[in-house]
């Protein structure tokens, strides 16, 4: 029987991605217990992620561990999302700046290139030129001669540059926007990779997908349902632009799950929570307080500690992936 292909996917989800950073870093925590140099991204064949968890996945690509990335979520989490002055609540200017995210992204990756990376990866994003949806890879296919050349850190910013929270990230002759525009669970771009350029058999392809728990936004039913600005911020209009964007990435995210579930059954393996209606009002893309800290930690530990008394999460734990064969880059096989 041939060896399972094993994809790791990581939902967007702003802030909320500590979760799936503190996810992450249980089950590397895990594997470290048989050897404290290994890391998660050996089990998996391709990582796949978008907007936070396109940073994520780069991150885990390139062997940073999953502890130092949660320090920095909840140490830096205020400095990403420190409001611009005069923004105007996303109006005028998008509410944050990017400088701040980006001196991190500098920080781990430096002037590294995509070709720099030791894992394959696959990161979605949208080309606001043209209005095309875009996917960032590693030279893990012979047809791929281009985007290797790019920053780790350009693309970091154009997958996860969220309408109005953040400006358009600039790569070369093109600006970009979040990959969550159409695939905030990319699953499914992971399963064609698999299908397509990694030639294998879908019934082959297990996909471990991680959540931020935002797959269930739900809006407030008792607005004026009039359909304008009030009604889309529940009663408050500045909130309309965030509720769209949460709603637009919630649903197009369990649409994903449904036709990738759809397609390779109990292949697909999903590690996410609902957040109960008591806790949803500390959580969101860009809540950065104690309280969202404590909400997406709390239950990102329970779900892993769920997820690794399960058979199948320690059967993909259990084995690393073959070598990837890159074509390009600082880690291309020369025959």
């Amino acid at each position: 029987m041939p060896k399972s292909f094993k994809i790791l996917s990581l939902a967007g989800g702003g802030y909320r991605g500590l979760y799936t950073a503190t996810v992450l870093n249980e089950l590397e925590i895990h594997i470290k217990e048989k050897d404290p140099h290994d890391c998660i991204a050996n089990y998996f064949d391709l990582i796949t992620g978008t907007s936070i968890g396109g940073i994520l996945a780069l991150a885990l690509a390139y062997e940073i561990p999953t502890a130092k990335i949660v320090e920095v979520f909840s140490q830096q989490g205020k400095n990403i999302f420190k409001k611009q002055t005069y923004s105007g609540y996303g109006i005028t200017q998008a509410k944050y700046n990017s400088d701040n995210l980006k001196t991190i992204l500098e920080e781990w990756f430096g002037e590294k290139l995509l070709g720099d990376l030791k894992h394959p990866v696959v990161i979605p994003a949208v080309n606001y030129n043209t209005g095309s949806p875009v996917t960032f890879k590693t030279a893990h296919h012979a047809s791929f001669k281009r985007d290797w050349k790019f920053k780790i850190v350009d693309i970091a910013l154009a997958t996860s540059a969220a309408p109005t929270y953040f400006k358009r990230h600039a790569i070369e002759n093109s600006e970009y926007i979040d990959g969550g525009i159409f695939a905030n669970s990319p699953t499914l771009i992971g399963l064609h990779e698999a299908e397509i350029f990694f030639e294998k058999s879908i019934n082959n392809v297990k996909i471990l997908s991680i959540g931020t728990m935002s797959s269930r936004k739900m809006l407030n039913p008792k607005t004026d349902k009039k359909g304008g600005l009030t009604d889309w911020g529940e009663c408050n209009p500045l909130r309309a632009a965030s509720n769209i964007i949460d709603i637009t990435l919630s649903s197009q995210q369990l649409f994903m799950q449904q036709m990738v579930k759809h397609r390779i059954k109990e292949n697909l393996i999903e590690i996410d929570e609902i957040l109960t209606q008591s806790s949803s009002q500390y959580v969101g893309l860009d809540e950065v307080t104690i309280e969202a800290q404590q909400v997406l930690t709390s239950n990102a530990k329970e779900s892993a500690k769920k997820a690794l008394g399960t058979p199948v999460i320690l059967n993909f734990l259990k084995e690393k992936a073959k070598k990837t064969q890159f074509f390009e880059g600082s880690h291309k096989i020369i025959p």
